[in-house]
């Protein structure tokens, strides 16, 4: 859908205009809802003319170590439909984690989720190619890519024009580590630190290539289990990004013994939306949520280098290793696993149908975008 400028410049103003929409517990995300909250938040609900409900594995009030943009992405929907569009925000794991949460919103149960790219691969395999290591994970690469017109035209678009899913926006939120448990306790330094070790893998099929690639034992475990599989020493390494690592269900954060930051790949994740409850919208309330979408991206831009560094040094707290590679450790990974390697051959051209495809995503990860992280 495209993003109409004269719309987002009008709609802007209701946003200041209305004091409708600005509910004391959507101005300040850790806040909790008192009485007269909730009763004007049911009231903007009442008064809407379609439910958008929003389903996301983390807790509205863990904003200050999740990007997770549930109140913004709440009140710029509420603001620029007018009214005409509630969400209802299912946080915390309501509606499914990982690929659970995936099948829900594939399956029409929730309208709109955050997942990670990951654990969305499957229903999109496309989003998988950010997977490929050593190409997108720094967070300005990203972003570089992400914002650049080559992504939206040949990606972005393409999802959307198999009429079920489409990407909102997606969340900047660090590239993947390789972290032990406290039964491992062991820093992973060199690919020769993962010999004998069994890794945790998401459900996508190229970071599944990758991890084969080196001499890890790989098993797949969902999201909603990692932590429960990790007390009980089922396996050794995890690759989640340390706001992951942090933010992961069960209190994951208790299990972890050292962090390497090796930001092999974006551990990013979507604002995902069905097709189907877009298509019951008129076209301007298509086009409201379009540029609340593009806003609720926006805001995240200044705030997602803190929330890393908090996350980090929650896990310092608590006594955990954190250690950062060099260039010269860095490009000894490079060179055995990075995207230039022939093993990644047929993948490229399976998702993007030629090897030249991806250089030209590769080459928009190099060019500044218009939009710059704080």
């Amino acid at each position: 859908m495209p993003i109409s400028r004269r719309y987002f410049i009008k709609s802007s103003s209701a946003l200041v205009a209305s004091s409708l929409f600005q509910v004391g517990y959507l101005n300040a995300a850790t806040a909790l809802p008192n009485a007269d909250d909730l009763a004007q938040d049911n009231e903007i609900k009442q008064r809407s003319e379609h439910t958008l409900v929003f389903a996301s594995p983390y807790h509205t009030s863990d904003a200050s170590f999740v990007p997770h943009l549930h109140i913004e992405f709440k009140r710029n929907i509420q603001a620029l439909s007018q009214g005409k569009i509630y969400v209802d925000i299912q946080g915390q794991g309501a509606m499914g984690i990982g690929t659970d949460l995936m099948a829900a919103v594939s399956r029409g149960r929730v309208d709109a989720a955050l997942i990670s790219v990951a654990n969305l691969s499957r229903a999109l395999p496309l989003l998988d190619i950010l997977n490929i290591p050593f190409w997108a994970g720094d967070n300005q690469a990203l972003l570089n890519l992400i914002s650049s017109p080559y992504w939206q035209q040949n990606v972005i678009e393409n999802i959307a024009k198999q009429g079920k899913l489409a990407i909102l926006y997606h969340y900047i939120t660090g590239g993947r580590t390789l972290s032990t448990t406290k039964r491992t306790n062991t820093v992973i330094k060199v690919p020769t630190d993962l010999k004998n070790k069994v890794l945790r893998i998401p459900a996508s099929k190229v970071l599944k290539h990758f991890y084969s690639m080196t001499d890890a034992h790989i098993v797949e475990v969902n999201w909603a289990n990692v932590a429960a599989m990790a007390r009980v020493g089922k396996f050794h390494v995890l690759d989640p990004g340390i706001v992951g690592l942090y933010a992961g269900p069960n209190n994951l954060r208790d299990e972890i013994a050292t962090i390497t930051q090796l930001n092999s790949v974006p551990d990013t994740w979507v604002n995902v939306v069905s097709q189907k409850w877009l298509n019951t919208l008129p076209r301007t309330l298509r086009l409201a949520v379009n540029d609340a979408a593009e806003k609720t991206f926006l805001s995240q831009l200044s705030n997602i280098s803190h929330i890393e560094s908090s996350c980090e040094q929650e896990f310092i707290k608590r006594g955990c290793t954190v250690f950062k590679p060099d260039q010269p450790t860095i490009a000894l990974w490079q060179d055995q696993f990075g995207h230039h390697r022939h093993e990644w051959r047929d993948i490229k051209e399976s998702l993007l149908g030629s090897s030249n495809e991806f250089s030209k995503l590769l080459d928009a990860t190099k060019v500044p975008s218009k939009h710059n992280l704080g």
